[in-house]
């Protein structure tokens, strides 16, 4: 092998690293967003009174004592007790299997660990029980693109998209995926419609798509 392809494989190698740490980079400025809304939202006398939401997604009213291990998992979560917060999402769901944003959380924790074929069947799961989840769908993407199965990420990418118009983040995890295909074309539809959308996400995007 010449030196000229040595020094393009290695360059492909960095821009393939550099594009998963801003995704992960994405994916945890997210769900530091998503929690930290979640825990600071004042709860009725009983949770089981009233509605919550993450991100949009609906918290519904559930028995208390799985209601209960839901919080105290988010509790767990915003002091980086990622292994309590696991167990007590694990717990939630048990006392109620059909609970999506649970799934969704302990998809978030896994992925936070590096654990992130468990996060995939986490969002998986998620998913299927809520397909109108936004963000389970940005989570299935990202860990998709984690795993290396970049052709499903942009499919994910898409449902999220087509489920929220609009939604900057996905866009900008589309492009990410669109570039580690080598799409550039792709990915600069999805800079001009970041531009109109969020100005910031469009400007570090234009850079990965230059570099």
């Amino acid at each position: 092998m010449g030196c000229t392809k040595v020094v393009n494989l290695y360059s492909k190698i960095a821009r393939s690293l550099v594009l998963l740490f801003i995704a992960i980079f994405l994916w945890q400025s997210l769900t530091n967003l998503t929690f930290a809304s979640a825990t600071t939202t004042p709860a009725d006398n009983k949770v089981t009174q009233g509605k919550h939401k993450i991100h949009n997604h609906t918290v519904p009213a559930l028995p208390e004592t799985a209601s209960t291990y839901f919080y105290q998992g988010l509790s767990y979560y915003d002091h980086g007790r990622w292994y309590e917060a696991i167990a007590s999402f694990q717990e939630a769901i048990s006392i109620r299997p059909e609970y999506a944003v649970a799934y969704f959380s302990l998809g978030t924790v896994y992925s936070r660990i590096g654990s992130w074929k468990e996060a995939l069947a986490s969002f998986k799961t998620a998913v299927e029980i809520s397909p109108d989840y936004a963000e389970g769908y940005l989570g299935l993407g990202v860990a998709y693109v984690i795993l290396g199965r970049n052709d499903e990420a942009v499919e994910a990418c898409k449902k999220a998209i087509r489920l929220r118009p609009g939604y900057a983040k996905a866009h900008f995890a589309l492009a990410l995926n669109y570039l580690m295909l080598g799409d550039s074309e792709s990915a600069l539809r999805e800079y001009e419609t970041l531009k109109t959308l969020d100005k910031d996400l469009a400007n570090q995007l234009i850079h990965l798509i230059d570099w």
